[in-house]
C-alpha cells in the first residue's frame, strides 16, 4: 500500500479495522466538499466523511464492532474515514467483477423506507437527522447493496471444514442436545363425565384406540372445534412413548455447528481481503 501524506497533517497509519493517528490530529469541517482522501485516485469528500460520522447508524456499528458504548468523537471520526476507505476498495472490486446495482432497485428502495413513516413530514425529519436528502438516500442504499453483493461474492465459496465441525462438536457436546420428548395420544370430549367414562372403560380393559375412534369430537381436516371446558375436565391422555434427552449425533449437529462457525470465518476472510487490498493500493490522506 502506498500512502502519500500532504502537509500539514501529522503522520497517519492505516490498518485493517482502524485508523491510528498521532495525538495532534484535528478535524475542521468546511462548507465545500473538499477532498480528504483518495483511494487509487477515487476521492472521498469532507461532506461524505461528515455525513458518515454524524449518522446514528455509524455510531451503532462502531459500538457493535468495538464494544465501546460512548465513543470518543475523534476516534469515531477516524473510524468513519477508515470505513469510507474500505468502501472505496469494495467499489473498485465491484468494478473489477462487473457487479452493479440496477437503477430500478436503487430507486425503489427509498419508497420502501418512506413507507415506514406516517406522513411525509416525519420522513423528511428522519432524513434531516441523518444529513440526507432523497438523492443521497438513494446513493446510500445503492452503496449498501453494492457492498453486500461484493461481500457475498468474496465469501460465496467459504465453507466450514470437516475437521472444524468435528472439533467444535467434541468441544461443545453439552450444548448440542436433543431434549426429552414424549408422544401422547389424546381423546378430547365435550365434558368431564364423558372423560370419566373413557378412563373407567380403559381400566376395565377396553382398548384406548377404539375409544378414541368412537368418542372423539368429530372434525374434518382444517376445521377448528368449539372451545372445550378445560383440559383438566375434557381431555384424556395416554403416554405412547418417552424418549430421554440425548446428545445429537455429528450428522444431526452439523447444520447448527456450521451456522455458528461460518459467520466468523467469513469475517476473517473479508478482513484479510481488506488488508491485502490496502497493502496493494495507493491511499492518499489529504488536508
Amino acid at each position: 500500500m502506498t500512502v502519500r501524506f500532504v502537509p500539514p497533517w501529522t503522520m497517519l497509519i492505516l490498518v485493517v479495522a482502524t485508523v491510528v493517528v498521532a495525538p495532534g490530529w484535528s478535524l475542521v469541517w468546511g462548507s465545500e466538499p473538499e477532498i480528504v482522501a483518495r483511494v487509487n485516485g477515487d476521492p472521498i469528500t469532507r461532506s461524505q466523511w461528515q455525513r458518515m460520522t454524524t449518522d446514528p447508524v455509524t455510531r451503532r456499528l462502531y459500538q457493535r464492532e468495538t464494544g465501546i458504548a460512548q465513543p470518543d468523537p475523534g476516534e469515531l471520526s477516524r473510524w468513519s474515514l477508515q470505513h469510507l476507505i474500505n468502501q472505496r476498495l469494495t467499489f473498485q472490486e465491484a468494478e473489477r467483477r462487473g457487479i452493479t446495482v440496477a437503477d430500478v432497485v436503487a430507486h425503489s428502495q427509498p419508497n420502501r423506507v418512506r413507507g415506514r413513516f406516517k406522513g411525509a413530514a416525519k420522513f423528511q425529519k428522519w432524513l434531516r437527522s441523518r444529513a440526507l436528502d432523497e438523492k443521497s438516500l438513494r446513493e446510500t442504499i445503492r452503496t449498501d447493496l453494492l457492498v453486500s453483493h461484493v461481500r457475498a461474492a468474496l465469501v460465496q465459496d467459504i465453507r466450514v471444514s470437516d475437521d472444524q465441525v468435528q472439533a467444535h462438536y467434541e468441544a461443545h457436546k453439552d450444548q448440542l442436545r436433543v431434549p426429552e420428548q414424549v408422544r401422547l395420544r389424546i381423546i378430547a370430549v365435550k365434558n368431564r363425565a364423558a372423560a370419566d367414562d373413557i378412563v373407567a372403560a380403559v381400566h376395565k380393559g377396553d382398548e384406548f384406540d377404539r375409544l378414541a375412534r368412537e368418542r372423539f369430537i368429530p372434525l374434518k381436516p382444517g376445521e377448528i372445534g368449539e372451545p372445550l371446558q378445560g383440559s383438566a375436565e375434557s381431555i384424556v391422555v395416554r403416554l405412547e412413548e418417552r424418549r430421554p434427552a440425548r446428545t445429537k449425533t455429528l450428522t444431526e449437529a452439523r447444520p447448527e455447528i456450521e451456522q455458528r462457525l461460518l459467520p466468523a470465518k467469513q469475517r476473517d476472510v473479508l478482513q484479510a481481503w481488506l488488508a491485502e487490498q490496502e497493502r496493494k493500493s495507493r491511499i492518499e490522506i489529504l488536508h
